[in-house]
This record gives C-alpha cells, structure tokens and sequence, in this order.
C-alpha cells in the first residue's frame, strides 16, 4: 500500500482498542478476540510492507499513529488513549517482521490494569520479542508540551506571520491596480494544511493571536485560520480544506475598496456607511473571480458570508442563490473572531461568552449545525479562555480534551497566591488513572488580570 491513511489509522487504532477491553472479558483463545487479533495482524503487515516500523501513542493527550493525529476521537479511540496513559505508555513502535503470537503477547500484557510501560518492556525483551519496542514515561513527560509533529516542515508562529505577509501583499497588489497574485496565499494555506492534519489545536492557538494596530490583515488570517479548522472538523477533503481558508483569509479584502473613515469609525454608522460596508462582500467576490488559480467556490464563499443562514443579510440580491457549505463555515469563523476580537466600538468577549453568544444566533444568522460542530471542537472552554481553578490558580486553556470537555489542558500562569509565573505550567485537568489536578470553577476576565492569553499559545 502507499502512505498510511487517516482511515486506515483509525481502523488499526479501533481493533487495537477493541482487542485491549476484549480482553477483560473473553479469554485469549476466544473467537471475539482471535479474529481481530488478526485483522490486526494483517492490517500491520500491510503497513510495515511499506516502511520497517509504525508508532502508536499518546502526546499531550491525543493518540497518534504515524503522522495521524485523532485530536476528535472516536470513543474507542479515545479508550485506547486512555488505556495506553494509564500504564504509562507514552509510545510503541511495531516492526517488520512482527508477528501474530507477538501482538497477542503483547494485548495480554497491555490488557492487565495493573501493568506499566516498563513491566511490559521487559516482559516483551525477556521472552526474546524484539518487534514490538514500548517507551514509558513518567507524569511529568506526559504532562509536558509536546514538540510540533513536524517542526522541520513548519513553524506556528513563523507560518502565521506569513499569512499576514500574503494577505498584505494582495491589498498591496490591489491598491497599485493590479490583479493579485494568489500564490503567497495558497503557498501559506497549504502549509495551514498540514497543521490541520497533523494537530489542529496548534491552529486553534494561532487563531487567539490579536494585533489590534493590524486588526484588518490579523482578522482575515484568523478567519481563515478557523474556517480551516471547523472544515478539518467535518472531516472535508484537502482540496476542500485548501480553498476554506483561502476563502477564509479573502472573505473582507473588499473592504479595501470602502473608505478607511467609515470602516474605523467608532461610533454607529449612519445609513449611507453601512450601505457602503455592506458592498465588501460583492467587492471581495469580484476580486476575487480575477486572481488565477483558485476555484470559483472560493469567490462565491466570499459573496455569502454576510447571506446569513436564514437568509435574511446581504447581499440582498443574492439571498437566493445556491451557497455551498464554505460560506456558512466562513461565517461561523468571522462571528467568533470579531466577538473576541477589540474593535473601535465593542470591547472583546472572553471565548467561552463568544461561543454562548454564538450558540443565541444558532438557526438565525448561524447554521446550527456548524455552530454545534465548532462549539464541540472548541470545547466547553475554548483555547485562549483564562480560568481560575479550585486550587485558586489562574490558567489558559492550551489544548481542548476531546475525551472530557470540561477538563482541558491549560497552563498555570498565575499561582495561588496571585503571583505571575516566570515560566507558564502545563497541568491537564483530567487524566485517565490519575488523581484530577483541579477543576475550572470560573471564567476570568483576562483584561482585568492583565492577561495576554495568545502570549502563552504560541
């Protein structure tokens, strides 16, 4: 086979799940857990066909198998991450040549609640099983950040800064008259891409980043940044994921076109201005349509993101036409950003208001169903939310938990006794077979408590 899908890493990650809670029930020789032993067993040998050994573990919580990362677990997924945190296993690399009496071995150990990482490591390396390799780590390890899946590929911070380097140079592009050139900003979407595949919370945290100065161009990235996001939530193709956020990043580069006094005014507009405000989008679509290489979606994205889902925005003459999907993705990702988001005449909601606001607007201006869906990747408390726990330390929400959405992972920036941390401590508030460190009993206001939450997400 060639490269490992995502389909299939999930297919060996729920066998292997499957197998383990099996265990706890039949005996090894029962047909319930000798036949998926061995579709296990052939779904390896088709994997290590291709390479000399595949990983399967636990990083900050979220299992991964090769580069297939399952931030929104499936529940067997979710159990088999749970099992494999619980013996302290942080890893275990499968090799050619594998066996089928050595994955069983192997299940039976794993199967014992009472086992450890280094138990079955040695276990395995006593009775000369040298194919199946298990790194443990201790709480600590576990709790710690976990390196980018790929940081010879991309750099967070670095792509993000990118982003606003495209998207300036097509309103540069426009401003000198000319048509822009889109190849910056699917170059930068692309790389996007990948981080969606790999681990989206990294996206998540990208999104929390806020340049009030640059509130245009920061915007824009963040919406795309978003949009990308709730669409790998859907589960959309990569072409389709590719043109979400470029539709993303270019949904508001018409209002290049509007007068800079209106769009910075910060008082209420007057009739004249919101008419002139309500052409960015017809202005967006047609620049758009002009710049080459990208598919018409993305330009009629672009129209609809003000249509609203009832219907019931602008353009008013387009209320009728047939959007896809991407416009109502679009418009999910621009209502959360601008509610979070400072602005000459609003102050910014926390991102747990935002989400609450947004579920209000669900039916209406919002599709209910995309509002459920970024609601459910966000998390209860979404990432950026400042939180005080019951041990009276003030926290960032860094990571959602997709097995218990009140009980992210955050960093600990504020101690008990209300000093600020030199250096910000990871803590995950919930954890499969160890004591819970603290529970969220509140949401924090971080411009009272003098936070920068996208300080310590990227």
């Amino acid at each position: 086979m060639s490269a490992m899908t995502q389909q299939v890493a999930q297919r060996v990650a729920t066998i292997l799940s499957g197998v383990l809670k099996g265990m706890n029930f039949y005996p090894a020789a029962h047909p319930s857990i000798v036949q998926p032993l061995k579709e296990l067993d052939a779904a390896l040998a088709d994997i290590l066909r291709e390479q000399g050994a595949i990983n399967i573990g636990v990083t900050d919580g979220v299992l991964y198998f090769g580069s297939h990362l399952f931030v929104r677990p499936t529940p067997p997924v979710a159990g088999l991450a749970a099992g494999l945190t619980a013996r302290e296993i942080c890893d275990v690399t499968f090799r050619k040549g594998i066996t089928l009496e050595q994955i069983s071995r192997f299940v039976t150990l794993a199967a014992d609640r009472n086992s450890t990482a280094d138990q079955i490591a040695e276990t395995l390396r006593s009775e000369g099983v040298e194919s199946i390799l298990i790194n443990g780590a201790t709480r600590q390890e576990m709790d710690s950040e976990p390196e980018p899946a790929d940081e010879s590929r991309f750099d967070p911070h670095m792509t993000y800064n990118q982003a606003l380097t495209a998207v300036k140079g097509v309103w540069e592009d426009i401003q000198r008259g000319r048509i822009p050139n889109s190849t910056e900003v699917v170059a930068v979407v692309d790389t996007m891409v990948d981080m969606a595949i790999q681990d989206p919370s990294t996206l998540l945290c990208l999104s929390m980043i806020k340049d009030y100065d640059n509130y245009t161009f920061t915007h824009c990235v963040n919406v795309g940044v978003l949009s990308l996001a709730l669409a790998s939530a859907l589960e959309s193709s990569r072409e389709t994921l590719r043109d979400t956020g470029v539709a993303g990043m270019l949904h508001d580069i018409g209002k290049i076109r509007i007068d800079k006094n209106i769009l910075n005014k910060p008082g209420k507009l007057d009739t004249y201005e919101s008419e002139q405000i309500r052409k960015h989008s017809e202005f967006g679509a047609e620049i758009v349509e002009k710049m080459q290489g990208l598919n018409d979606v993305i330009a009629q994205a672009v129209l609809g993101h003000h249509i609203r889902f009832n219907r019931s925005g602008y353009p008013e003459w387009a209320r009728n036409l047939t959007f896809t999907e991407m416009a109502e993705i679009i418009s999910v990702a621009d209502t959360y950003d601008a509610i979070t988001t400072l602005r000459p005449y609003t102050i910014p909601q926390t991102p747990k208001a935002a989400v609450d606001i947004m579920r209000k607007l669900s039916g209406a201006q919002l599709s209910g169903y995309l509002v459920e869906k970024f609601v459910e990747m966000m998390g209860d408390y979404p990432v950026g939310t400042l939180v005080r726990l019951d041990s009276n330390e003030l926290a960032v929400v860094f990571r959602p938990n997709p097995a218990d959405s009140r009980a992210p992972t955050v960093k600990v920036v504020i101690d008990a006794s209300g000093d600020l941390l030199k250096e910000p401590r990871i803590e995950r508030l919930s954890q499969d077979g160890m004591p819970c460190y603290a529970a969220i009993v509140a949401v924090a206001n971080p411009l009272t408590q003098n936070i920068d939450p996208a300080r310590y997400l990227t």
